[in-house]
Formats: structure tokens, sequence, C-alpha cells
């Protein structure tokens, strides 16, 4: 078991919105908001556990930026392809808790959720990762009426155990990708209130 330094910048922004949010006013209109952002980052982890962690490609915007343990240059698809390699031998169980948004403007928001995982590592070992962290993420509304993550920020807290594998090999393949329809065309097809 580590207990990890609380990231001094991540920190400041996770006060920020805490400070931020409970100012804010709200409406049917920001709560519709708000929780459409909630589902964003809830998706992203429903990803992960499904096994289906390629459709949390389509989470992210195309300026997208990760930061974990420092910012890493790496695009939303391929964060999505490096989760599903990480994840490929493990049962895994993203829980997320006490989300706050708060809506910096019309088109931005930024939203802290503390997290807990439990993976455990398929066969005869069974090692198990417990991890517990803050997401502090930035969203953006894209021109198709989505809510996406610009900006990801984890902040490990604790750790228990570690992570085998956390970069594919060069050339690695999932061995298979589950055909996904992007989620705006979905809004259309199966959402036709939401055109």
């Amino acid at each position: 078991m580590r207990i990890m330094k609380f990231d001094s910048k991540i920190k400041a922004l996770v006060v920020e919105v805490m400070q931020k949010s409970r100012c804010q006013q709200y409406t049917p209109e920001t709560l519709c908001k708000i929780q459409k952002i909630i589902e964003t980052q809830y998706f992203y982890y429903w990803s992960m556990d499904m096994k289906k962690e390629e459709y949390a490609a389509d989470l992210f915007t195309k300026d997208f930026v990760y930061n974990c343990f420092g910012e890493q240059d790496i695009s939303g698809e391929a964060q999505a392809m490096r989760s599903k390699y990480v994840n490929r031998n493990m049962c895994t169980m993203h829980m997320s808790h006490q989300p706050l948004i708060w809506l910096i403007d019309e088109t931005n928001a930024r939203g802290i959720f503390l997290y807990e995982d439990h993976h455990t590592y398929k066969g005869s070992e069974n090692d198990t990762v417990q991890n517990c962290s803050v997401y502090c993420d930035d969203f953006r509304l894209c021109e198709d009426g989505l809510w996406r993550i610009s900006r990801m920020r984890v902040a490990f807290r604790k750790m228990d155990g570690h992570f085998k594998e956390t970069d594919p090999p060069e050339g690695w393949e999932p061995k298979s990708i589950d055909p996904w329809t992007p989620a705006a065309e979905m809004q259309k097809e199966q959402c036709p209130e939401n055109k």
C-alpha cells in the first residue's frame, strides 16, 4: 500500500471547482447540462468495465490532453487503446463518487470525481490492483451538441498493488474491436427528439 502525495496543481483545481460549483445558480437547463457532463465521465468508466474501451475514443476532443503522473502526449483514441491493452487480462471495477461540476461558461466545464477501482488479474495468481484517486477533467460542448473531455487529470492518492503492463508493445492490436456508431449519429437514430 502506498500513500501518494496529492499533486498540488491538481489539488488547487479541485478546490477551485468546489468553491465555484457551490456558488452556481441552477436552472432546469443547467441541471441537464451537468447531468450530460456526469454521463460523459461515467460512460468512460463503463466502457472500461464492459471491455468496450474503444467506445471511449468518442468521448475526447481532438485537442485532448491527458495528465497522469505528468502530462502525456497521447490522443484520445490512443488512450482508449492503451486502456484496452492494460485491461485485457483483468476483471475491472471502476467506481466514481461525489461529482461536482463547475459550468465555467456556455461551452466549458470542469468536473471533479472521487474515484476508486478494484482490478483482479485473471489466471492463477489473481493479483489485485486497488487505487483511490481524484479525476479533475475539463469538458467542452462540441459542435454536434455533445459534451466531450478536453483534458483528463488523474491524481492518485493511494495505490495497493501494481499494474503489470501499462504500455502496449509496438504493433499491438486488440483481438477484436466492437463496431461503434459515434454518439452523434446514434443520438440522431435513437433519440429523434434530440435532432
